[in-house]
């Protein structure tokens, strides 16, 4: 497969669209399971990052397959963010943490455009044959609709089988067929989602609680403060749901 690239506006709605550029690259190139899973989660953060802190208006995916390695380039035509002072951002820290090699090149007043490019070793075959993989079941607990939709389409996004309510009513009802994992907002129904958090494990069920408010220890399994960054809940989910041997 040869290089590709493509430029995207420099905006939130466009990071589904990076993704999907980078799944169907990655298909395309053999790449399987967490190899795909790394490689998107690398390109998603570091445009991710662009998006929010460099003011960019546009950004640019470039894929250069290697000899088990795939050379990522993520630039833009904005000015990195500072502010923060010596912190690394989390798209950067994410990124670090999946790749073998980062290069950053950040944009400067005098020299506008950032650039992040990053090799990520991959060892899956091309041609190999998946078989085919049951979604895991995660019921998703969220008083907010519209944040609570964000995650879904995310978490669905990286391969579960997502069901979103908003009430701890519904959450009852739909636990009755028990799922994999749960992801609860401890705020839902005035905070009847502590109360369910906590019965959901008693019975099996590894929850992920967000909260503004730490829980006590019996009610979740992973504890996220709120606002969470959906990939911190991805990778609880997946912590839970696949822990290391």
């Amino acid at each position: 497969m040869d290089a590709r690239s493509r430029w995207f506006p420099a905006s939130p709605g466009s990071l589904p669209e990076i993704r999907a550029f980078v799944r169907e690259l990655a298909g395309q190139s053999g790449l399987r399971g967490d190899d795909a899973r790394d490689v998107v989660l690398a390109v998603s953060e570091a445009a991710d990052n662009a998006v929010r802190r460099a003011g960019a208006s546009v950004v640019g995916v470039a894929w250069e397959p290697r000899d088990h390695a795939v050379l990522l380039t993520i630039e833009d035509d904005g000015v990195f963010d500072h502010d923060a002072g010596d912190v690394r951002p989390l798209g950067l820290r994410l990124l670090f943490g999946v790749a073998d090699e980062v290069r950053v090149r950040p944009g400067k007043p005098t020299w506008p455009g950032t650039v992040v490019r990053a090799l990520v070793r991959v060892w899956s075959r091309p041609g190999a044959l998946d078989l085919p993989a049951q979604r895991s079941k995660v019921l998703l607990v969220d008083g907010d609709r519209l944040s609570g939709q964000a995650l879904a389409v995310f978490l669905h996004a990286e391969g579960y089988d997502v069901s979103l309510v908003t009430t701890v009513a519904a959450a009852q009802e739909a636990i009755q067929s028990p799922p994999a994992l749960a992801v609860v907002d401890l705020l839902t129904s005035h905070g009847e989602g502590t109360r369910f958090a906590a019965a959901a494990r008693t019975s099996g069920v590894p929850v992920v609680a967000v909260s503004a408010i730490e829980p006590a220890a019996h009610v979740a399994d992973a504890y996220l403060a709120k606002p969470a960054h959906p990939f911190r809940v991805l990778a609880a989910v997946r912590d839970l749901l696949s822990p290391d041997p």
